[in-house]
């Protein structure tokens, strides 16, 4: 009986633990093109799922630690990832009602809108708090590359929703 309860939070540290391993993860610059690195938010889409399907697997605590720790590996401008992913989260949360009806495509629809406001957002704070030029190539290139890895970081977060909800 004590191996099923390790089990247990095994499973539903999974998702806090996917968000840690999709930030080393971005912390990689990918190299598109030469000279521009670009750094892409891996954590948003499982972030995302979770905030419709299983709040209580990824709490919003577990969402600011997960974004603390994006800024201390990326070298980000201190609290711009943080809020991003907490805003993402409170947002799908937020409408959580609604999402959990929707199928596939609407609800990717609705995933891209929301990236592109969290991104142009991340992107307004930053060029806000840093005193030099900011480039926005790299908010477009994160937010085409996260478009086309959703529904693979989606299924994937399907498959460790379903597993944490099994070992309950």
């Amino acid at each position: 009986m004590p191996l099923k309860g390790i089990s247990c939070y095994f499973w539903r540290l999974m998702p806090f633990m996917l968000g840690v391993l999709l930030i080393l993860l971005s912390s990689i610059p990918l190299h598109f093109f030469p000279y521009y690195p670009y750094r892409v938010n891996w954590c948003l889409v499982p972030i995302f799922y979770f905030a419709i399907y299983n709040p209580k697997c990824l709490s919003s605590w577990a969402v600011f630690l997960v974004g603390v720790l994006a800024e201390m590996l990326v070298q980000s401008p201190f609290g711009v990832t943080t809020f991003c992913f907490v805003f993402m989260f409170f947002c799908a949360n937020f409408f959580r009602k609604y999402l959990l009806e929707l199928t596939f495509w609407p609800l990717w629809g609705i995933f891209i809108l929301l990236l592109l406001i969290v991104e142009l957002l991340a992107y307004g704070l930053v060029v806000l708090i840093t005193p030099y030029p900011i480039s926005s190539q790299p908010v477009w290139a994160s937010l085409i590359v996260l478009v086309l890895v959703y529904p693979f970081l989606m299924r994937f977060s399907a498959w460790l929703d379903k597993r944490a909800r099994e070992a309950a």
